[in-house]
C-alpha cells in the first residue's frame, strides 16, 4: 500500500519530521556537553581524549593546559587549548 500526498502536505510533514530530528541532536548535544568549550573534571577529559587517567596526568606534567578552582577542587580543560597542545607536540 503506497499512500500519495499532496506536495503541500508532504513538504509540511517533512518540514515537521526535520523540525523533531534537529531538536533531538540539540537536546543530546547539550546533555552530552558537546556544545561546550570546557570539559569540567579530569574523568571527562579522559573520556573525550580517549585516553587513561594515567596517559592524562603524564600529558598534565609535560605542559597540557588545565585550569583549575582550587577553592572548589575542580579543574576544567579548554577543548580548543588541548587540541592546540596536542597538535603542537
Amino acid at each position: 500500500m503506497q499512500v500519495q500526498l499532496p506536495k503541500e502536505q508532504e513538504q509540511a510533514l517533512y518540514k515537521h519530521v526535520s523540525d523533531v530530528l534537529s531538536k533531538a541532536i540539540d537536546n543530546v548535544e547539550n546533555k552530552a556537553n558537546l556544545n561546550t568549550p570546557w570539559i569540567k573534571g579530569k574523568k571527562q577529559a579522559c573520556k573525550w581524549l580517549n585516553v587513561s587517567p594515567q596517559s592524562l596526568n603524564k600529558l598534565m606534567t609535560r605542559g597540557l593546559p588545565v585550569h583549575y578552582l582550587d577553592d572548589m577542587g575542580i579543574c576544567f580543560f579548554n577543548k580548543r587549548e588541548v587540541t592546540k597542545y596536542l597538535l603542537e607536540q
